[in-house]
């Protein structure tokens, strides 16, 4: 169970807590939030301007590895990870950081029931449940993320007859 096992279980995981969300993207169509694993898919280069929103990515998560640790081969391997929350929303309430703020709650509430993530994974209570907005006013692209810790099985064995 290593931390790409980790980070592909928890991106399906998002995509399934979201499943009935659908937000706008910028071509004005209504989308499901779609995972990427560590960073965006890479734009196709080509012209700015003209069709410059329909490779947008909006609305996604970023579900990036921050960091890991392991302190003893008896305890199990620490893993960080940041979601990283994107969309679009060009209405003009500017009330998209509610989205963000509802995407947040349901992951939270996902996990702080059930820490348990494939049988395999176990949400670090101690380290909690970390959240932030963006600070500043970037309608009509709005961004938000969580950290969580995991606690993944960590088994080392030695092969006596190798």
């Amino acid at each position: 169970m290593t931390a790409y096992d980790l980070q592909v279980s928890l991106a399906a995981e998002v995509e399934r807590i979201t499943k009935d969300m659908l937000f706008q993207t910028p071509t004005g169509e209504q989308e499901r939030l779609k995972a990427f694993l560590q960073c965006l898919p890479e734009r196709p280069v080509g012209l700015i301007g003209e069709g410059e929103n329909e490779e947008d990515p909006y609305p996604y998560c970023i579900v990036r590895i921050d960091s890991g640790s392991i302190a003893t081969p008896l305890k199990s391997q620490e893993v960080k990870i940041i979601l990283i929350f994107g969309i679009f929303d060009n209405s003009p309430g500017r009330n998209a950081h509610q989205a963000i703020l509802n995407i947040i709650q349901r992951i939270a509430d996902r996990f702080t029931r059930d820490p348990l993530l494939d049988h395999k994974y176990r949400l670090n209570y101690e380290d909690g449940i970390n959240w932030v907005m963006d600070d500043e006013e970037p309608y009509p692209y709005y961004f938000g993320a969580m950290n969580l810790t995991w606690d993944t099985a960590w088994l080392r064995r030695e092969d006596n007859y190798a």
